[in-house]
């Protein structure tokens, strides 16, 4: 409960602050098949994108396993913009060419910059907002997403602290947190970050997600960590033993906060920072559903 509070504390400013977020990178896909091509690749439904709301998606391997986790937007009809990580956009352009051989969709780079504003004391807006902000899809508390211009009236921070609001609320976002073909997406909360519909139909990696969600077998999933000291970022990731035995991975680090994947039989628990002489501890986070807290 210590953790939660300290975690929520390091949430609050009076002040709304934006931050430019310079690792993600916009894809368009447009055409009059565009939405038949993604609904075929996203986790989640593609239908419910509107000029006014987006939605928060993973694109799977076949096995089931993250490649990219994108945030998607629709400014027209048949037109999308796909949020992805920089260090992953030559491999997702080279996957979506690949499955539109025989769709009439166009598919290009756009040069447009992404935002983060951020506030948990200013109540959010389901709606959007006055001045072109999306709510944050994946949690509301994340405050809004703007496209190409920053939010009015807000004070520019450095995108380090709101990768640290973000770490701190238990939100992991881009290859830094999520290891590209590796790691397997309720382990990453999509379920709670409404990443997934289970009614949309058939996507690459569905079988497997369905079948994880309908027989819960999810034993570890990634979780905000206090620490008593700061990791390298050239250290991470970074395993976390529980005396002799694994209990998880530390993925990001701000400070004396992180985000880590952590079993669950040891959340709450002082953890090795296996490397170094940092102590983490793991707990979940208030946002999570009544049924798993």
């Amino acid at each position: 409960m210590a953790l939660r509070q300290q975690l929520c504390h390091l949430c609050s400013r009076s002040l709304s602050s934006y931050a430019k977020i310079s690792q993600r990178e916009v894809v368009r896909v447009a055409g009059s098949q565009s939405t038949q091509l993604l609904q075929g690749l996203f986790t989640n439904d593609v239908n419910k994108v509107t000029k006014e709301s987006s939605i928060f998606t993973h694109l799977l391997n076949v096995k089931g396993r993250v490649l990219y986790d994108n945030i998607v937007y629709s400014m027209d009809k048949d037109s999308f913009l796909i949020e992805v990580d920089k260090d992953l956009l030559g491999s997702l352009l080279k996957l979506l060419k690949m499955y539109n051989i025989r769709s009439k969709a166009s598919i290009s780079l756009e040069d447009i910059d992404i935002f983060a504003s951020f506030n948990p004391e200013t109540p959010v807006n389901d709606n959007g907002t006055t001045d072109g902000g999306f709510v944050d899809p994946r949690l509301s508390l994340l405050g809004h997403r703007y496209l190409g211009n920053p939010p009015k009236d807000s004070v520019e921070v450095p995108e380090d602290e709101y990768n640290r609001f973000r770490v701190g609320l238990g939100v992991s976002e881009g290859a830094r947190d999520i290891a590209h073909g590796k790691d397997f997406p309720f382990e990453h909360n999509l379920d709670f970050l409404n990443g997934v519909s289970f009614s949309k139909g058939c996507y690459i990696g569905q079988e497997l997600t369905a079948r994880t969600h309908h027989v819960g077998e999810t034993r570890k999933r990634v979780v905000p960590v206090r620490l008593s000291g700061s990791v390298p970022q050239d250290q991470l990731p970074a395993k976390l033993n529980a005396g002799k035995r694994a209990a998880g991975k530390l993925l990001s680090v701000y400070g004396d906060i992180g985000l880590a994947v952590i079993r669950f039989q040891y959340l709450d628990m002082e953890l090795e920072v296996v490397g170094s002489d940092v102590v983490a501890i793991g707990s979940k986070p208030a946002w999570w559903p009544q049924d798993h807290r």
